[in-house]
């Protein structure tokens, strides 16, 4: 994996914007999350009073389990919806849209051939990741390759001048590689993280049957933070190689790569919180670069944003991937911008703060 550096946010504009958030003609702190975002992204940017932020999404599209057992459709599933991303009818791209946001498709494993596709970025590193019932997902040279070229898309998004990336997937399978990936990094159990079913085995059986696969491939970690910078990202590493697949890992690399850039990432479902887990675990800074968007009542998701320490802004039961949460969240980081820049202080608007109000100390009045 290349090297990388991630900084710090920048805390003196975080500090100016504070203040001026303190002094719009509101409630002190009565728009909570928002002024947490606008906040941050002064830090991020390191520009007191961010505005016209540049949007840009990205979508990963790769299947799962190709050799396991379970895999019926043959990407059938997966290969109707990127091909409805070809022709620009998915409900992203017109969430995108409203924000002047590009959505960028790239196919790293895909079970079916998608090279009649010429609006998507054919970068296919294998048709699909094994099951690792029979071997790792990954072979080590695939890995690298996977992350290295999250790492070129987000020097080319940089490049293009995006400052916030919304990140989703397209494939078949995934749930079982992001379960995997999610409990070995945040210590819970397999069996609080499996939904509970009607018919068939147990709950418990069925984290015995997965434990029966990984357990011989040493992928668990007693203590994360005991280990080393350079443990801690092998350790990872190897996680993704044996179960966490190629959109996981070109996501991991793409995460590292934006936050190094001061790029900020909006995450979604159990699949793009597996890759935000990945990195952060190898870099923990890169925390302070990542916002979740929407809740998804499924424990994967959940356990994610408990581990991180982090809660989604909107509640609308989804029940679909392909970056549309990730997409939704960007309206809430653009609404931030406008309440930092549209409203105007106390002293533009020349409207008298209260003296001994929840402001006192923060809120000026014109001299």
């Amino acid at each position: 994996m290349r090297t990388f550096t991630i900084e710090p946010l920048h805390a003196p504009s975080m500090e100016a914007c504070r203040l001026r958030i303190d002094n719009l003609t509101k409630p002190i702190y009565s728009l909570a999350t928002l002024e947490l975002i606008a906040e941050r992204f002064a830090g991020i940017l390191a520009d007191p009073q961010p505005n016209h932020l540049r949007y840009g999404v990205l979508v990963v599209a790769s299947d799962h389990l190709v050799d396991g057992p379970q895999n019926s459709q043959h990407g059938s599933e997966s290969y109707e919806d990127i091909k409805r991303f070809n022709e620009g009818r998915t409900a992203t791209q017109g969430a995108a849209s409203k924000l002047n946001a590009a959505v960028h498709v790239v196919n790293i494993g895909l079970e079916q051939d998608t090279s009649n596709l010429e609006y998507i970025d054919q970068q296919v590193i294998r048709k699909g990741s094994h099951f690792f019932g029979v071997e790792p997902v990954i072979s080590q040279d695939e890995l690298e390759r996977a992350l290295e070229l999250g790492f070129t898309y987000a020097d080319k998004l940089y490049a293009d001048g995006l400052q916030v990336v919304a990140i989703g997937n397209v494939g078949e399978r995934a749930f079982l590689d992001s379960l995997v990936t999610t409990a070995t990094i945040t210590g819970c159990e397999f069996s609080d993280i499996l939904v509970h079913t009607e018919c068939g085995p147990t709950v418990e059986q069925r984290a015995a049957h997965i434990h029966s696969f990984v357990d011989r491939f040493n992928i668990a970690v007693d203590d994360w933070p005991a280990m080393s910078e350079s443990e801690r990202r092998d350790a990872v590493l190897h996680l993704l190689q044996v179960a966490g697949g190629l959109d996981i890992a070109f996501l991991t690399g793409f995460i590292l790569g934006a936050a190094s850039h001061r790029m900020a990432v909006v995450f979604d479902n159990a699949v793009t919180g597996a890759a935000v887990l990945a990195a952060a675990t190898i870099e923990p800074l890169v925390k302070d670069y990542i916002f979740p968007s929407a809740a998804y009542e499924e424990p994967i998701h959940k356990e994610q944003c408990r581990f991180l320490g982090i809660k989604p802004c909107l509640h609308y039961n989804l029940q679909i991937d392909e970056a549309l949460g990730s997409t939704m969240g960007l309206s809430i980081i653009d609404a931030s911008m406008h309440m930092l820049n549209d409203m105007k202080t106390f002293v533009e608007a020349e409207v008298k703060a209260a003296e001994d109000g929840a402001g006192k100390g923060r809120q000026k009045n014109k001299e």
